[in-house]
């Protein structure tokens, strides 16, 4: 894991490269030395000493020396691929995933991205014609952005640095499972992005065996690592795979004892034996404006769905880092993919049709939201944390399950994650019915920061918004459309630190268009 910063035919692109460098200091430990291979060509690598730590210092070069790598993320399936291209005879100087991929790339081509399974962002360089292959991993957990001038290009794994080293230009972000090339911007095939048919029935015994799987390929092999442990179906699953090939693995709980989640976290970790740690959370004594300014700035947006859950992600990721950990396991992926939220649940239960619409919406969503948050408020303490659900054999069967074996009619409403709560029969003596149970409560809502009327959260920004200070606002801002004082205070704090008029999809606001009859369907249950 990694902040990643290359400059190709840019004037001056050491010294952007350094800048940029300066600007992801948070997301390793290490920084390794900045290679230039050709003229104004300058490849650097903030790094996060996981993988064969002392010799994978990037960029890495492929077997022949022609392509370097610099790269951020994982490559989960490394040690098979490194067998299968040592079997044709490929050598390998370390034991690093980025070398792996350096190779794989070299040998098959763009034909390999289909064969990762991994998180990951990186820049691929023809060392001898000066072309490069810039790709993201399918869902978008790991960022990439990029500003290009002419027929010269910066790359960095955050938007701030790109402004800093870059005076002129906007900042764009490489889509989800797509590659660039100097004349190509397109996507790629994985096994993660379909066509399905969504026909599929659920089979617990086949996702016990994908998600263990998914969970076993995560799990570090040399080094500890946490969990993050709401009590939610999910990351309790989560914890459950995970223990059984590491069961000293803690669990991190956000809130106290009174918050909505903790009785359903206890008990698990009562009957599990797992090593629960309290991360304290008090939302009235925690959560300063001040505090909230702080979690813009790392998270790098301003949207409503991502500040109320960042605030929680960046104090639990700040506890586990302070433990020593440098790698955790969370549960986030669960919910768009086995339709968990309220949304997904009613239009699911409406038609498949209408389910996938909503889906594939979420899904889209998923970088710029839920995804985001993660990797800034985890890498801001260099932390890599790994989403198990977002492998693509697990992701795969859950796209193609048909929309009664996703949803399920509880005491007359819908309700999702069937396939995910018939896991919980198969271990009934691990795994409490009380969560396999449960209905969906959002991360912050879960940790304490929303309850109701008593909540502080938009308080805060009632009191810090004045009725003329937002119809300003929403004027001066009006290319964001903002619609709230929360919005209109974390884009003020956002604009404060860097120019966000240069980024121009921070203005394609992350809202999901549900069908009509599902509308009707959330308002006549008061779910909107």
């Amino acid at each position: 894991m990694c902040g990643i910063a290359v400059a190709i035919d840019w004037d001056g692109a050491e010294r952007a490269v350094q800048m940029m460098l300066q600007g992801v200091q948070h997301r390793g430990e290490i920084t390794d030395p900045v290679l230039s291979p050709r003229r104004n060509t300058a490849m650097g690598t903030r790094r996060l000493c996981i993988v064969d730590a002392d010799r994978a210092t990037q960029p890495q070069a492929s077997f022949d020396g022609r392509l370097l790598v610099s790269f951020n993320g994982e490559i989960y399936n490394h040690t098979a691929l490194r067998r299968e291209l040592a079997g044709m005879g490929v050598p390998f100087r370390t034991e690093s995933d980025t070398e792996v991929l350096a190779n794989a790339l070299q040998v098959w081509g763009i034909k390999a991205m289909s064969r990762l399974n991994g998180m990951f962002a990186f820049v691929a360089l023809d060392v001898a014609s000066g072309e490069f292959l810039a790709a993201r991993d399918p869902f978008g957990e790991k960022p990439l952005y990029v500003v290009q001038s002419g027929t010269g290009f910066l790359f960095c794994s955050e938007i701030r640095p790109l402004l800093s080293a870059s005076e002129e230009g906007e900042v764009l972000l490489l889509p989800p499972g797509y590659v660039l090339t100097r004349k190509l911007c397109a996507g790629y095939k994985s096994p993660a992005n379909g066509p399905f048919e969504g026909a599929a029935e659920s089979d617990p015994l086949a996702l016990d065996r994908l998600l263990a799987d998914a969970v076993q390929l995560r799990v570090p092999k040399d080094i500890p690592f946490a969990i993050m442990l709401s009590g939610g179906i999910d990351s309790t699953l989560v914890a459950h795979y995970a223990r059984m090939q590491r069961p000293e693995a803690p669990g991190y709980f956000l809130g106290g004892t009174q918050a909505r989640d903790f009785p359903y976290a206890a008990e698990y970790s009562a009957m599990s034996g797992t090593d629960l740690r309290i991360v304290s959370f008090d939302p009235r004594n925690d959560i300063t404006l001040s505090r909230v300014g702080e979690v813009v700035s790392a998270t790098e947006s301003f949207e409503p769905s991502v500040m109320r859950s960042a605030v929680c992600s960046y104090a639990l990721s700040e506890a586990i880092h302070k433990d020593g950990f440098k790698v955790a396991l969370c549960g986030e992926g669960a919910d768009e993919l086995f339709a968990g939220y309220v949304p997904l649940e009613w239009a699911f239960s409406l038609g498949g049709e209408q389910g996938r619409l909503v889906r594939d919406q979420a899904l889209a969503h998923m970088h710029s939201t839920v995804l985001q948050r993660v990797d800034r408020c985890s890498m801001r303490f260099a932390l890599e944390t790994r989403e198990p659900f977002l492998d693509p054999g697990v992701a795969a069967y859950a796209l193609n399950l048909h929309r009664d074996a996703l949803v399920e009619n509880a005491n007359g409403l819908p309700r999702g994650k069937k396939p995910l709560r018939a896991l919980y029969d198969l271990y009934p003596q691990h795994l409490p019915q009380t969560i396999r149970d449960r209905s969906k409560v959002i991360f912050d809502e879960g940790a304490g920061l929303e309850s109701g009327a008593a909540s502080v959260w938009p308080d805060m920004f009632e009191d810090a918004i004045t009725d003329r200070d937002l119809l300003d606002g929403c004027r001066e801002f009006e290319a964001f459309a903002i619609q709230s004082r929360e919005e209109l205070f974390c884009i003020r704090a956002l604009a404060r630190t860097m120019d966000i008029s240069r980024v121009p999809h921070l203005r394609a606001r992350a809202q999901i268009q549900v069908p009509g009859e599902v509308e009707q369907a959330l308002r006549d249950t008061g779910a909107i």
